[in-house]
């Protein structure tokens, strides 16, 4: 069991939930798992046959008095070669609500208890099943929207994360060792390693650290999506625009100026990355209260996403509200839209450096165009890794810098000439960062953080 975990999860309790989501369906599986797992199906599951581990029984499930509840197929997986490293069972029985919730009472009643969220896979890193970044990404790939992420998060529990940090955990341990030998047994003709030499390594360590943390803008994209706020003065057809991108009549779409009052929100997936695409109100000098939180919220918006598209009415000269809105996006990245391409057009207009998009929102022309450039700013986010390993996690990222700033310290320290005693301070503190970011260290807010938001039954 990891450090710190004996002391949080007591593992001698068994526990059981039902692991299939709410609603009637065609089946539905109870779980249960811990040293009273057989105890527990040898009262309440009758078959002709014995239960054995990874064979799959037909047989009837009963209530404490022996009646019966349904016709299951029960799968038991013996410890410790089971999902969580214990006896574990999974009652596959029909989908009806009512029968699955008496199954679980049942269970209660023989000796279990509810499982918390997530506590079946928590189990599963206390038992050396799963280190804690394949449990993050366990909830990640239930929660995956498109393909990209689904894919990615398969990788995680695969464990190519853990794969990509190990060695650099290795070579920071071996640089302690040498380090600590040099200081202990100095007395022994154990050589002390030269200050190039312990710069070199420390330089090694930081820029393979670098290169797993450079992944994690393109991975951050996969879970949260990109930010993607259209943005205009009012008439310009940014809500068409918005339902277009959806394939979708989301928006209200009139004539009259200033329509929409507030944000809409809705996602969209490009190239396998979730979009989170905003339509907005008219950005105009206004006496009216209501349009002007509309357009303060335009404003808000605008700053805080990952890409704007400034859309423009290509039929009507670019007027002062149009540069003005161009002249808030230039420090962003941003696409501009001269929209209403099917009509005569008004101006020509300079890329600027932004990308310049000609299209119809009303046709559909030059939409492929649209969704190549909001491509583009997806693929510069995109690293050389991004098909083999994506850094997703929020709390990983935390820690990983933790460990650079440690490692940076530390060859700072080196170049000062200060005492290898208190180099290694910052070393232990870069690698208790790493321990904190694959499990070797846990503490419980972090298992709460992490595993409070998982369904109880996984």
């Amino acid at each position: 069991m990891r450090e710190g975990l004996q002391k949080i999860v007591s593992l001698d309790e068994t526990i059981a939930a039902i692991s299939t989501p709410p609603g009637r369906s065609a089946l539905g599986i109870v779980r249960i798992s811990g040293p009273a797992t057989l105890s527990i199906v040898s009262r309440l599951f009758k078959s002709e046959l014995p239960v054995e581990h990874r064979r799959a029984l037909v047989g009837n499930w009963v209530d404490a008095t022996g009646e019966p509840l349904d016709q299951v197929v029960l799968t038991f997986a013996a410890k410790p070669n089971s999902y969580t490293g214990e006896d574990l069972v999974e009652v596959s029985a029909h989908g009806n609500p009512s029968v699955l919730y008496r199954i679980l009472q049942s269970a209660f009643h023989a000796g279990a208890r509810l499982a918390t969220p997530g506590e079946f896979t928590l189990r599963a890193v206390a038992n050396g099943k799963l280190d804690l970044m394949q449990a993050e990404a366990i909830h990640e790939f239930v929660q995956a929207q498109t393909e990209q992420q689904a894919r990615t998060q398969l990788r995680q529990i695969e464990g190519v994360a853990s794969k990509k940090v190990a060695p650099i955990q290795g070579e920071l341990v071996d640089l302690i060792a040498q380090m600590e030998a040099g200081i202990d047994f100095a007395e022994d003709d154990v050589d002390v390693l030269q200050r190039e030499v312990i710069e070199k390594q420390l330089e090694a360590i930081r820029n393979r650290l670098a290169a797993v943390q450079s992944t994690f803008e393109f991975g951050r994209l996969l879970v949260e999506g990109l930010r993607v706020t259209i943005v205009g003065k009012p008439n310009v057809g940014k809500s068409s625009l918005f339902n277009r991108l959806l394939r979708a009549d989301r928006a209200i779409v009139t004539e009259i100026p200033g329509t929409t009052r507030d944000v809409l929100t809705e996602p969209i997936s490009l190239n396998g990355v979730p979009l989170r695409v905003s339509d907005t109100a008219g950005i105009r000098e206004t006496q009216d209260r209501v349009e002007a939180i509309g357009v303060s919220r335009s404003l808000e918006m605008m700053s805080d996403s990952d890409v704007t598209i400034v859309v423009l009415d290509g039929s009507s000269p670019i007027g002062d509200e149009d540069e003005s809105i161009l002249r808030r996006a230039q420090p962003q990245a941003h696409v501009v839209v001269v929209n209403k391409s099917d009509l005569s057009q008004a101006f020509e207009l300079s890329s600027n450096g932004a990308r310049v998009v000609r299209m119809s929102a009303l046709t559909g022309d030059g939409m492929g165009d649209l969704e190549a450039a909001l491509g583009a700013f997806i693929a510069e986010r995109r690293t050389d890794t991004a098909d083999d390993f994506v850094l997703t996690s929020a709390r990983q990222n935390e820690a990983l810098l933790r460990a650079m700033d440690g490692v940076s310290a530390a060859r700072t320290a080196v170049a000062k000439d200060v005492p290898h005693e208190m180099i290694l301070l910052d070393l232990y503190a870069s690698l208790s960062a790493l321990n904190e970011m694959t499990g070797e260290i846990v503490t419980e807010d972090i298992l709460d953080k992490i595993f409070s938001s998982f369904c109880i039954g996984k």
